[in-house]
Parts: structure tokens; sequence; C-alpha cells
């Protein structure tokens, strides 16, 4: 037998470094490698094809990520709130409107297991806690899956280059992680000096004004993040309903809404009116769907929400011409958003 192709059946498995930590190679007879195994946000490693053609993605904000890095040629299958062009996925369906088109298998909290097997995806995507539950029966129906989250502040750029490694984008991955810390520290230059003291007090709600994003969520490391205090930090279940007098005791100097939620609703509300935000009139909603959380949009968000908490030190920073910056090297495209 030829002394290389013994060399190369023994040595399965090559090690190399990569932007994300360390993956690994598995070799075929004639060396080239077949397989790789990355690490996925849960810390699970997955081995994955080393030539990924057919992706499904099982949520919109994965779905973002493909668009990002230049892969959605690869997808083969959506979310549902991207094939509807709604919530969460209204944004990247218009940039992408083709991606409306393909397969849908997944309804709400449910997904339709046949259906993505038949597609005979090189891999499927999941994100969210939420759909964790997902994971092992599409692992059962012997599926590759991969979980990359985008629920962490200090992790999106692992979580988009794990994407990036599995599709083949990782140059075009440290291109927008090198951008998207730069958004993150510039915030940080910006209103990194506010002493406890000085720092703002900051309302979240949903589509009212009297359920809360407590101290762990991702709206609540937004505005800390932002150098902002969340007056409902010691909340720990999910958007608990809390009253007016508790509203009036928190004495909030902003508060931030969901996209879509009535701003005129919020500030003509007879209980609340003497809490400082509304007293002010700084009551903002979220521009678009996304800026919470899952998405890249999500660090963005930060900077205007810093720049709502300390319009001082953002006098001299067109936060209207950062979101134009941001969009055109994120989604090279133009920001048209409502003014910021």
């Amino acid at each position: 037998m030829n002394k290389w192709l013994v060399a190369s059946i023994l040595i399965a498995i090559v090690a190399v470094s990569s932007i994300g930590g360390v993956y690994f190679f598995a070799l075929n007879p004639q060396g080239t490698p077949e397989t790789r195994t990355i690490i996925d946000s849960t810390g699970t490693s997955v081995e994955v094809p080393a030539d990924v053609q057919r992706v499904v993605a099982l949520r919109s904000g994965i779905v973002e990520m493909m668009v990002v890095l230049g892969a959605e040629d690869k997808l083969v299958a959506i979310d549902d709130y991207t094939a509807g062009g709604t919530g969460f996925g209204a944004y990247i369906a218009s940039c992408c409107p083709q991606l409306m088109d393909l397969t849908v298998p997944v309804s709400g909290r449910s997904i339709n297991l046949e259906e993505i097997v038949a597609l005979e995806p090189d891999v499927v995507f999941v994100g969210g806690y939420g759909r964790l539950s997902w994971v092992d029966p599409l692992r059962e129906a012997d599926l590759t899956v991969v979980v990359a989250h985008f629920e962490e502040i200090g992790n999106f750029t692992r979580d988009l280059n794990i994407i990036a490694e599995v599709v083949g984008k990782e140059d075009k991955a440290d291109t927008v992680a090198s951008y998207i810390q730069s958004v993150l520290d510039k915030v940080d230059s910006t209103v990194g000096d506010v002493s406890a003291g000085d720092q703002i007090k900051a309302y979240f709600c949903s589509h009212d004004a009297f359920h809360v994003y407590g101290g762990t969520t991702f709206e609540h490391a937004q505005i800390v993040t932002a150098k902002g205090i969340n007056v409902g930090a010691e909340l720990t279940t999910w958007l608990p309903e809390v009253s007016s007098e508790q509203l009036l005791v928190w004495n909030p100097d902003v508060i931030f809404t969901l996209t879509g939620t009535s701003i005129d609703d919020i500030l003509n509300d007879g209980r609340i009116q003497d809490v400082s935000a509304i007293k002010t009139g700084k009551v903002y909603a979220m521009p678009e769907d996304g800026w919470d959380f899952g998405s890249l949009r999500a660090i963005l968000a930060i900077e205007y929400m810093a720049s709502k908490f300390y319009p001082d030190k953002f006098s001299g920073i067109d936060m209207n011409q950062e979101a134009n910056d941001f969009y055109q090297t994120v989604y090279g495209i133009d920001y048209t958003g409502p003014a910021l």
C-alpha cells in the first residue's frame, strides 16, 4: 500500500486554529477534508461536512446572519417569521425577498421534522433558549444540528463566527466582528466614565407600560452596557406585570418599549403622569423589530440607547449617520428606518 495513503488513513484528525476556537478536520484516504468539528453556542462539539451546501435555519436571526455573511444561497428552508415577512423576520425578508419562497418547516414553537429530513440538509441551525427542545428530536433523526444563540451581548461575535465556520465565510465574519466590536468600544469610550451615581434610570417595557424586562433579559444587558440602571433589575420572571404605583416608586428617567407600541398610550396614561420619563417625554420605541435581541442590530441599539441616556455626550454624534454606517457595513444597504 502507498505509504502516503497509509499515513492519511492513520492520521484521521488534524487540528487547526480558527477564529472561534479550535476545530478539527477528518480526512478521507486522499487526504481531503470530509468533515470538521466545531463548538457551538452550547459548548457542544458538532461534526459538520467540510463543504456545507444545504442549510436549514430555524430562526430569523440566523437567516439574517446567513445573509450578512453572503451565504443566503445555501439556505433551503427558513423560519416562519422570515417567510411571512413579519416581526423579527420583516427586515431581512425585505432585504432578500427571494428567501420567502423557501420551504418553511417551522410554525411558532413547532417544527415539521419529516419536512426537514426530506430536505436532506448538511446542517440545521437552531437558535434561542426557547428552541433548544428541538435539538434532540433533530439529532435523533440523524440530522447535524448546530446551535447559534445571538442572545448574549458578549458572545455575538462568537456566535457569528460559529455560523461562518460552518458555511465557510470566516473572512466576512472577521470584517463584521471587528466592526461590531468597534461600535461597542465607541459606546464605552463615550459613556464609560459615567459614575454609578450619575447613571440614568431606565425602564424597558413590552407592548404596554406595565410589563417589564427584568434583570435576566437581553434588554437588561443592553441597558447596562449603555451605562444605564434598569429599575426592574430585581425581577427575574418573564415579563412580569407591575403596578402603576411601582412604576411611580421606580420613577425612571427614560422608558424604552418595543416596535409598534403606542407611545401616545404610554405618555397619556393618567396613572403614571408623575413618572419622570412621562413628564419629560423621554419614551422611545425600538426603531425596528430585532433591535432588542437576536440580531446584530441589537448592538447598534446599545449606542442608540446610550444617546438617549446621555444626549450631551452624543451632541457631536449624528445617530442617523451612525445607523447608516452600521447598515452599510453589516448589510450593504442604507438605513431607511425612522429618524434616531
